[in-house]
């Protein structure tokens, strides 16, 4: 039996087995945002498989709704390819920035045609590092509703086991049962090799947690004890975050916090909140209340609010980042380049132990490694965002579909705000859930009511 007839006979099964199976190899192998992690290249070589199982034998009717953002996505990945192509040497040594890596080919005698990029391996890593990303987009794409809620629900599922994983590292003294080998020392990083990313993924997962909540309880009587699981996920989850002790974490917290009593008040059903449901509620905040306490005590993170350093030296090395972006415009470096390129604009006085692989800035080093092109792109999935998010929101269809959106877009959001400060999309696992997140978005466009949930 052909993949064609297979697919005709299992409708999306064929599809949401594979995004299931996609995304628990994301939660398994894609914590980390380094290239030398030898779980980065199980997580390619599997997403490799997964796109050519999504497209063969090129059946695109699954992704007619996403012309826009399918556009956008092969603008990028033209962007990265054009990096990579040689250039002669007159060409190469005359771009903007270039001149000091020029003045060493001469001196060495090795001038010759060299690509835009100045580290062509630096962005073939670039290049692959998109692969997972688009693997998962094409698979929830090709999913009806029930497909992408199960794919929510799954999500919800990921980030309350690294939130138990990172309780349990934490009570381990956070030196244990640590996934990678480059890891955040002493924290509790569940899933992630970085404390900050696992903070990021709890935050996503509490506007997630009100919106599936919301509509299983309009689907099912047992209501009060939808309301009982769902204060139990999001004592965890908060709990996991305060856990991180990443102060960006508790700012991402209490967003998505704020987020999820949004959902609950505009879309769940009326009279759920009872005296008995706000007893539930009470108590869950209560008991919430003094273990999340204890935990900023003990996690350190009202410490480091105060007294850490990394946040003045982020602030300080902006402006030699910005000074290499502009020594590098219109072109840029090239992407996967920031480190190194980094080092010559580094001034003496902000020479240290702590060690900057990422700008910690997206923005900023989007400009670095991208120049103009990258940050017109940028600017184009910014102004798509915004009409999709407002369309995901907005009262029309169904109520189910409201909330999944209105939750959707709070968690890309969520990851866009934790990107000014940090690098949380160069993850497998947090790139993936944000291309879930967007095809909720593209999906808003449609009119249709959504069937119940399995």
């Amino acid at each position: 039996m052909g993949a064609h007839a297979m697919r005709r006979l299992s409708g999306g099964r064929y599809y949401l087995v594979l995004a299931v199976a996609f995304l628990f190899i994301l939660a398994a192998l894609g914590g980390a945002s380094r290239a030398d992690e030898l779980q980065q290249s199980m997580v390619r070589l599997a997403a490799i498989l997964a796109i050519a199982a999504a497209l063969w034998p090129l059946d695109f009717t699954g992704f007619r709704d996403a012309k826009g953002p399918a556009t956008g996505l092969a603008l990028v990945y033209l962007l990265l390819l054009v990096q990579l192509v040689p250039l002669p040497a007159n060409v190469w040594t005359a771009m903007p920035g270039h001149q000091v890596y020029a003045s060493v080919a001469q001196q060495t005698s090795s001038v010759n045609w060299r690509p835009w990029t100045l580290s062509p391996d630096r962005t073939l890593n670039a290049l692959a590092a998109l692969l997972p990303t688009t693997a998962i987009g094409l698979l929830a794409l090709a999913l009806d509703f029930r497909g992408r809620l199960i794919l929510a629900r799954l999500t919800v599922g990921i980030a309350c086991s690294s939130a138990l994983l990172g309780m349990m590292q934490f009570a381990a003294g956070g030196a244990e049962l640590h996934l990678f080998r480059t890891t955040s020392e002493n924290s509790a990083v569940g899933l992630f090799a970085n404390r900050n990313h696992e903070a990021v993924l709890l935050a996503c997962a509490l506007p997630l947690v009100a919106a599936l909540t919301s509509i299983r309880m309009r689907q099912e009587d047992a209501s009060t004890r939808q309301l009982v699981i769902a204060a139990a996920m999001t004592l965890l989850l908060v709990m996991g975050i305060t856990a991180t002790g990443s102060r960006m974490g508790l700012f991402l917290g209490l967003l998505g916090l704020v987020a999820a009593a949004a959902i609950y008040l505009i879309t769940a059903p009326k009279g759920f909140m009872n005296n008995l449901r706000l007893a539930v509620v009470a108590t869950a905040g209560f008991v919430g209340a003094v273990s999340i306490g204890l935990l900023l005590v003990q996690s350190g993170a009202l410490q480091r609010l105060t007294s850490d350093p990394i946040d003045q030296t982020r602030l300080a090395v902006l402006d030699p980042i910005l000074k290499a972006a502009r020594d590098f415009l219109p072109f840029g470096a090239g992407f996967g380049t920031f480190e190194p390129v980094y080092r010559h604009f580094e001034p003496d006085a902000l020479l240290s132990t702590i060690y900057l692989n990422q700008a910690h800035n997206e923005p900023a080093q989007l400009a670095v490694e991208g120049g103009v092109p990258a940050l017109i792109l940028l600017l184009l999935f910014l102004i798509w965002w915004a009409r999709a998010a407002f369309r995901s929101i907005s009262p029309r269809g169904s109520v189910q579909r409201r909330s999944l959106g209105t939750a959707m877009t709070m968690v890309t959001l969520i990851l866009m705000f934790s990107s000014l400060v940090d690098y949380p999309l160069r993850t497998p696992l947090l790139s993936g859930i944000f291309a879930i997140a967007c095809v909720e978005l593209v999906r808003s466009k449609r009119r249709v009511e959504a069937p119940a949930a399995p």
